[in-house]
């Protein structure tokens, strides 16, 4: 017996401190919502008796819990609750233990027994079906010298019990401007999950009616590191604090509602050979993410996202009546001559008359930005203008200037065949390029929804001709230049309304 006890003394000093503790592995307890998935260091967490396996080895354990439908919860724990580790030495009547003022103490370390993390998960918000699509488009960062801050904590006990003061934080003394590409992607592939973005690539699909997009800059960044006071050869943690600037624009570039969020990253170890600046991606990535879904679970952005406010509007438009002339253009030169250049204080477009008082038709992108616009003709004379009616759904506009005598368009009201000769007029690149005719065939009819179609053709359009007429050999009006495909390698591939749908959108009747 005296040998057995002998052997099991001398295992139990020989095995270390956490074998005689309490083992390799502390139980704890992790309180979470019952449907989270659990992971530690990116691995499903191992369960013994409802109590969670933690590696005492004095390294950080970074936790994930994780459910369908909502965003993932990070923190990163570690041993530094101090306790004294108690050895057992053989005497003849048994076991001895020996108490800590004994000098062979050892000192252990644990976890907190109790760790609290998803409760309360943070939902991602899902498109309704009737909301519009929404894209990320641009990501910054424009910091000035007093909004970056960096805070160190030389222990995780000092941590927990100083977080909640300003204590220890010092501004890093330079202005910080950025464009990290990086993060529209990550939000927008959490929109794409959601079902906020389409996925059809349906190029013809993009208008004011299905489609937003958001601009985000951070205009304030706070990074808390925090060390650990069990060994050197151990990491430490890291997480931020950002303040984002969000704003939606409309199809037409136009700002529609601004926001501001404050949000918090989780808590992600740093083990010894870890790039901080890698770890404290990963906290800005979560503080980013836990941002934007507040932002798009702001009733605000929700009622925006659903409103149909414009569709009423055009809807309950009443009909124009505008006088039929009775001389029509009826060759390309005087179909060059009723074409006007419209021009603003930024950028010019196209445009052409519908009527011999004046009357001009144009796409609503070129008249949304009204700071000093004019119409300019063909004898380059410059008018005044006024918008009359416009439709921001199928971007058309009917603009007014004062003038008499001049031969309009006559508009087409039929269906277009495929491979018809036509003809594109306008302004393009460039105000003295004014009225360019270009060549081309009409490629195709392409349908953009039950009620809508679209001219696809080849002719020759660039910047400026927006809001040009397309016309035949005769000079009748076959459609407006609405669009063209940009990108490496394409050429030809350009849109127009059917001129039909003018009278149609805009509710005109000319008689």
């Amino acid at each position: 017996m005296r040998k057995i006890l002998l052997f099991l003394t001398t295992a139990l000093v020989l095995s270390g401190c956490a074998s005689i503790l309490n083992g390799r592995y502390q139980k704890v307890t992790i309180k979470t919502d019952p449907k989270n998935e659990v992971f530690i260091n990116g691995e499903k967490a191992k369960v013994v008796n409802d109590k969670y396996l933690l590696k005492r080895d004095g390294i950080p354990k970074d936790i994930t819990v994780k459910q369908q439908g909502f965003k993932d919860e990070h923190m990163a724990v570690i041993q530094y609750k101090q306790s004294r580790l108690y050895l057992l030495s053989w005497v003849p009547f048994g076991i001895l233990i020996i108490p800590p003022a004994f000098d062979n103490l050892e000192k252990s370390h644990n976890y907190d027994n109790e760790i609290k993390i998803g409760e309360i998960m943070i939902t991602i918000p899902q498109r309704d079906i009737k909301a519009k699509d929404i894209v990320l488009n641009e990501f910054v960062a424009d910091l000035k010298n007093d909004s970056v801050n960096y805070r160190y904590f030389t222990s995780y006990k000092t941590f927990i019990k100083t977080d909640k003061k300003e204590k220890g934080i010092k501004s890093n003394g330079n202005n910080v401007k950025f464009e990290n590409a990086r993060f529209p992607d990550l939000l927008n592939e959490l929109l794409k999950t959601k079902g906020y973005i389409d996925t059809t690539n349906k190029i013809l699909k993009k208008n004011y009616s299905g489609n937003f997009s958001v601009d985000a800059t951070i205009t304030a960044y706070s990074h808390h590191l925090i060390d650990t006071d069990i060994s050197d050869i151990y990491g430490g943690m890291i997480y931020v604090d950002l303040t984002i600037n969000w704003q939606i624009f409309n199809s037409y570039k136009k700002p529609v509602y601004s926001s501001k969020t404050k949000s918090k990253s989780g808590l992600f170890s740093i083990i010894k050979g870890d790039r901080d600046y890698k770890v404290a991606n990963l906290a800005i990535k979560d503080a980013i993410e836990i941002g934007f879904i507040e932002f798009m679970n702001l009733k605000d952005v929700d009622a925006i996202l659903k409103d149909k406010s414009q569709q009423s509007l055009e809807e309950s438009f009443e009909e124009l009546y505008i006088p039929k002339t009775d001389k029509y253009a009826s060759t390309l030169s005087e179909a060059v001559k009723s074409s006007v250049t419209i021009k603003n204080k930024n950028g010019h477009g196209s445009g052409f008359f519908i009527s011999n008082n004046g009357y001009v038709i144009t796409n609503y992108h070129v008249v949304a930005d009204t700071s000093d616009l004019k119409v300019v003709m063909n004898d380059e004379s410059i008018q005044d203008v006024k918008i009359i009616r416009f439709s921001k759904l199928h971007d058309l506009a009917l603009l007014k200037i004062d003038a008499s005598g001049v031969i309009p368009l006559k508009i087409n009201e039929s269906e277009i065949e495929v491979a018809t000769e036509i003809y594109a007029i306008g302004t393009p690149l460039a105000e003295d390029l004014a009225q360019t005719i270009s060549k081309g065939i009409i490629s195709a009819i392409r349908k953009t929804s039950e009620t809508s179609k679209l001219i696809q053709t080849d002719a020759s359009v660039n910047a400026g001709n927006s809001g040009g007429a397309i016309v035949n050999k005769s000079g009748l009006l076959i459609g407006v230049v609405s669009s063209k495909m940009k990108s490496f390698g394409i050429e030809g591939l350009a849109f127009g309304i059917p001129g039909y749908e003018i009278l149609n959108y805009l509710k005109i009747n000319i008689r």
